[in-house]
């Protein structure tokens, strides 16, 4: 890496003078045409939104919280705050008052940059209560006109004000880019917190170029490709496959219309480079599975007939196994009816690198997209370690996160945590020191709180689950819930599940049924609902449930095996404490949350009664009442007496 090249806002200035008005850097999708934005008007937007926050009075090493989707502003808003020695804390989306509150307030940013209305009300609603922040900055104009708070400014006001700074002090962005150094902190990542208040997680300019660099060694790309920006830039996995392989390689950014339009949009894109935690890997066969239920009897007998064909070559992938000629020839008119159209439906037909990562993704789901032709690769990383390991070529083993990337280290404690050793490590938690001390040592080896081993003969890192969440049993058998619930969420009908046993007599389950596929389901069996509620404790959906919970516990020892579940009466909601932002479940939460119903399934109870609040998302709160039936599964039936 070259002094010319060892930051962010280096790699962005080299791309302007690379390419400038001949290469279109950034797409953005406006009701439905994409708005290009060249290498030089992408310069000169964050240039002058740099200097105007310079003008506002930003400091070396001040902090700017940035709220919005993924569109060409957050990115230029988080460029500009680097160029100019600031530090970018980025914000989920979806994130409701209290959470940014904790989070502006703990980073003391000075500044905060908001897509539209429906964010910056969100500032209104704290803004007695943030002590450091003394502006919000607004990108999206639509409903704003009425607001008249002082402390509010649009974006075209920064860039008018950037321009004038330029006159007055021409040259010192340039000046201040070729200042920025490799050890500068870039970016602050809150951590996910699923068993506290989430921890500020510092990572440098070489920090996140180094680890995306180990990333690209993994699928080379340049600026003929295309990568589509859907996931939180929150995440520091977006960083590794977004923005930061957009300054290093020059891939262009394709941003969503919306949220809502993620699927279209990626079918239009079709990137080539895609990163993906387990739910949306599984999201999407799920998506597969509900859309060929709803299809003509053409479509049907076709899935059907080769479907089937698709696993079995699946599974011969994962396995590092060719299928025979004869094999390979029904696949390959398989190809052509069905598993081409499919993955032009899910918009892979481009994927080069399509991958997953963030927890345990089910083999049945891999051997799904393998089997429909998308060489599905798993990768591990986190804020704090960066990129650690990932499968790459035909390197694959369906049970393992692949092997180590070159540059780092990877070692297994005796009792059986990950540690990792990289030259990209993140610098430490943001005001909390202290807690840095004790995931790592004085040797640099980072405890990451993750189970796993190394397979010996392959060199592969295997990941187990986050090692404070392994189960045990009250007989000493151990299991992991992280497996059983990827299997289950295989299912079209199952959105998530958590799993319960800790030193219990056997394995229970908390079900939380897809809305929209049950919902479809029922439809087509004329089996009458009105709310969620109801539709969840139907007799028929007890058993549709049961069915695919009977099917994973197939694959698991007979002593781990679900024996008995509740449907639960609303969905998980990371506004009420379930999920963390990028949708892993707050384990202890949950379990905290419905420990009445979770001590009725292990006391022979039939049916609960429970009486809870939800919380609706325009900020009402609700109450839902109900009865909630205890089935058992077949396993469950064989072990103990009684219906149910």
């Amino acid at each position: 890496m070259t002094p010319e090249e060892d930051t962010l806002p280096k790699l962005l200035r080299r791309n302007y003078e690379r390419w400038g008005d001949r290469v279109v850097a950034i797409r953005d999708k406006d009701f439905g045409i994409w708005q290009e934005y060249t290498w030089k008007y992408e310069y000169e937007q964050v240039k002058y939104f740099g200097l105007g926050l310079l003008s506002l009075g930003l400091k070396p090493g001040d902090r700017v919280a940035i709220l919005g989707d993924n569109e060409p502003e957050w990115y230029w808003a988080a460029f500009a705050t680097q160029a100019v020695h600031g530090i970018v804390v980025a914000l989920f989306t979806d994130a409701i008052p209290d959470e940014i509150e904790y989070i502006v307030n703990h980073s003391e940013a000075k500044f905060a940059v908001a897509r539209d209305q429906e964010q910056v009300d969100k500032f209104l609603r704290i803004w007695d209560k943030l002590s450091h922040t003394e502006r919000v900055i607004w990108w999206y104009w639509k409903g704003m006109g009425a607001y008249t708070e002082p402390f509010l400014m649009d974006w075209k006001k920064v860039i008018e004000m950037g321009r004038q700074y330029e006159e007055e002090h021409p040259g010192v962005f340039e000046q201040l880019i070729s200042e920025t150094k490799p050890d500068d902190l870039a970016n602050i990542y809150y951590t996910s917190g699923t068993t506290g208040l989430p921890k500020g997680a510092m990572c440098t300019h070489q920090a996140l170029i180094g680890s995306t660099r180990v990333t690209l060694d993994l699928v080379p790309i340049s600026e003929t490709d295309d990568i589509l920006c859907y996931l939180p830039p929150a995440w520091v996995g977006e960083s590794f496959f977004g923005f930061v392989p957009h300054l290093l390689n020059g891939a262009k950014l394709n941003c969503l219309e919306e949220p809502e339009t993620v699927h279209h949009d990626i079918r239009e894109v079709a990137p080539c480079l895609i990163l993906g935690g387990p739910r949306q890997w599984e999201g999407w066969v799920s998506m597969v599975r509900a859309k060929i239920d709803e299809a003509g009897i053409f479509e049907r007998l076709a899935y059907k007939a080769f479907m089937p064909i698709g696993l079995r070559v699946g599974k011969l992938s994962v396995a590092g196994k060719r299928p025979d000629p004869f094999l390979r020839f029904l696949y390959w008119i398989g190809d052509f009816i069905l598993f081409k159209p499919i993955r032009d439906y899910i918009g892979l037909t481009n994927a080069r690198f399509p991958a997953t990562a963030g927890s345990v993704l089910g083999p049945d789901t891999i051997e799904f997209f393998r089997g429909i032709g998308v060489e599905l690769k798993q990768v591990y990383g986190s804020t704090e370690g960066g990129m650690i390991s990932g499968h790459r070529g035909d390197d694959f083993k369906l049970e393992t996160v692949g092997p180590p990337l070159d540059v780092v280290q990877v070692r297994v404690a005796e009792d059986g945590e990950i540690l990792v050793r990289s030259p990209f490590p993140f610098s430490g938690f943001h005001k909390q020191m202290e807690l840095y001390k004790e995931v790592v040592d004085n040797d640099g080896w980072w405890y990451s709180g993750d189970a796993g081993h190394i397979e010996e003969e392959s060199g592969h890192l295997v990941y187990l689950d986050r090692k404070s969440e392994l189960g045990e049993l009250r007989t000493g058998v151990k299991y992991s819930p992280q497996y059983i619930e990827s299997r289950l969420r295989f299912s079209p009908y199952i959105k998530d599940s958590i799993i319960i046993g800790q030193d219990r007599d056997y394995v229970t389950a908390i079900v939380d049924i897809d809305f929209a596929n049950v919902g479809r389901w029922a439809e087509r069996r004329r089996v009458p609902y009105t709310t969620f509620t109801d539709l969840s404790q139907k007799l028929e959906v007890a058993q549709l449930v049961r069915e695919d919970i009977d099917r994973v516990n197939q694959f698991v020892p007979a002593d781990t095996r679900v024996m008995k579940f509740v449907c639960l009466h609303k969905e998980f909601d990371a506004d009420e404490g379930d999920l963390t932002r990028t949708r892993k479940l707050k384990r202890t939460s949950l379990e905290k949350r419905y420990h009445e119903l979770v001590d009725a399934m292990y006391s022979g109870s039939e049916e609960l009664f429970v009486e809870a609040p939800i919380t609706y998302q325009d900020g009402r709160v609700g109450t839902v009442r109900t009865h909630l039936r205890i089935w058992k599964s077949k396993a469950g039936e064989d072990t103990f007496t009684g219906g149910g």
